[in-house]
């Protein structure tokens, strides 16, 4: 393995010695996968492994390969104040197994499945429920702090919320494993877009080719791992792929996640699986100032859901990507959550709340359910006929004759002072699908040969999950997946 050493020489230089078998990354005779190159560099620097992106699953990927020794390069296309992707703009909450125990590790997957309706990556389940809870002791092994185990009821599992809270610790979390994976020698290049992927006369990918601030870069390495997200901010694919509506919704994370890793391993011969109709995409019904905050996906299972008339439409237990996906069919596409005072007092709830009120999000309050009904814009009458339907059709915790019925987490809202999350709109917080991968985390071709030298992870591969996932799932795919692409990469190199 290389040291750290920044190595940079002339790139008529290295094209001259390669074919001897000398340099350090090894490349052999080096070509574009694209037709229509970038101009040459005149150097190249070489490294062990180039990860592109910086989100969670780029940060781990990174991390895990320079504990092991190996000299990292990090592509980041935004620039370092922007850095961290959609994982900074998440929750940062992780789901895993309730324990190691294998009945545990089965009701994590046998959740993961169902919440997928049988079509989500199974591999990338077995997966997660086998490494993810180790996976966050290593974390902490390098410094994370999280807040006290939690759960997420109705489903079989626990959580893992990097601290101090929702919205607050990954952007943290992810500043302090860059500065980690900086003390171990790996090099960022911020502002700098992947453009290419490079391949030798083997046909392995052997680096990358981008466009910084200084022009144009190339990074050669033995193995390049994709981070880059997926492709919610890109209305071309969306339309293209989901539904020429699907672009008009907002889009609640980052408006730089536009499928650039998938251009890119495409462009190689990797294959895109997951990407067809609005089950490929995650769409939650959020505050439409406030999209990545403002988002009660906590209280959610226990309120009720109305429309602008005034009626539920949804069984607010089955969560909130179900939920955010029944209020594009709504008048006007809002929607409401209403609840009392019991349910306020309930610990989501209250996590709920406490994030509303410091971001300053207003939420409705009210002595009666008419008066509620005003400030959230719906018929009053409508409103007290839904909730005294819904209430006299509870029964242990369920409310199997309310139209529409609710399987779980069934409370009457009986109780003043009445509250609502009102004007929540629908928007893609991120997108299934992706480049395929198999369990190392290596890129695949639509026939299930593997690309050497090129893995992914994250967002934008493996296409994990179908129509909806259980919650904290993504950062869970995301760390699992990418701390198996970066070790790896580097055993690749070995």
């Amino acid at each position: 393995m290389t040291d750290s050493t920044k190595n940079t020489f002339s790139r008529r230089s290295m094209l001259a010695t390669l074919g001897a078998g000398a340099g350090l990354a090894g490349l052999g005779a080096v070509t574009s996968a694209k037709a229509a190159d970038l101009p040459s560099p005149e150097t190249v620097e070489t490294f062990d492994v180039v990860v592109i992106g910086t989100g969670l699953a780029g940060t781990v990927a990174a991390l895990e390969a320079a504990s092991s020794g190996a000299k990292v390069a990090i592509v980041e296309k935004a620039p370092e104040n922007r850095a961290g992707g959609n994982s900074a703009f998440s929750a940062g909450i992780i789901a895993m197994p309730a324990s190691q125990s294998a009945g545990d590790q089965d009701a994590f997957l046998e959740d993961f499945v169902a919440k997928g309706k049988g079509r989500g990556n199974r591999t990338v389940y077995e997966l997660m429920a086998k490494a993810a809870r180790a996976d966050v002791d290593w974390l902490r092994s390098h410094g994370v702090e999280f807040l006290p185990e939690g759960t997420m009821p109705p489903y079989r599992i626990a959580t893992a919320t990097t601290a101090p809270g929702p919205y607050m610790g990954m952007p943290r979390t992810l500043a302090d494993l860059r500065k980690k994976i900086t003390g171990m020698g790996g090099r960022f290049f911020f502002d700098t877009k992947a453009k290419q992927l490079v391949i030798d006369g083997k046909g392995a990918v052997s680096g990358v080719r981008a466009v910084g601030p200084a022009g144009v870069v190339e990074l050669a390495a033995r193995s390049v791992v994709i981070t880059t997200g997926g492709y919610a901010g890109n209305p071309q694919i969306i339309a293209a792929y989901s539904d020429p509506n699907a672009e008009a919704m907002m889009v609640r994370g980052i408006g730089w996640a536009t499928g650039d890793g998938l251009v890119l391993a495409e462009e190689v011969g990797a294959g895109l699986r997951g990407m067809g109709g609005i089950m490929a995409l995650h769409i939650a019904a959020v505050d439409a100032v406030e999209t990545a905050a403002g988002n009660p996906f906590a209280a959610l299972p226990y309120c009720i859901s109305v429309n602008q008339e005034g009626k539920r439409f949804i069984d607010e237990s089955k969560g909130y990507v179900a939920h955010g996906k029944a209020v594009l069919a709504q008048p006007g596409q809002r929607a409401s959550l209403v609840f009392d005072q019991q349910i306020a007092e309930l610990p989501p709830s209250q996590t709920t709340m406490g994030t509303f009120r410091r971001l300053g999000i207003e939420m409705a309050e009210a002595a009666t359910l008419e008066e509620l009904a005003e400030k959230i814009g719906v018929p009053a009458d409508a409103l007290v006929a839904t909730v005294n339907e819904f209430n006299t059709s509870v029964e242990n915790g369920t409310a199997p004759k309310a139209s529409p019925p609710k399987a779980a987490l069934a409370g009457k809202i009986e109780t003043a002072p009445f509250y609502a999350f009102r004007s929540l709109a629908p928007g893609v917080t991120l997108t299934f699908g992706g480049i395929m991968i198999n369990e190392k985390a290596e890129v695949l071709e639509a026939d299930g040969r593997v690309i050497p030298g090129l893995y992914a992870a994250g967002e934008g591969a493996g296409h994990v999950f179908y129509d909806d996932y259980v919650g904290g799932g993504s950062l869970a795919n995301c760390l699992v997946m990418g701390r198996i692409a970066g070790r790896e990469a580097v055993a690749g190199i070995r």
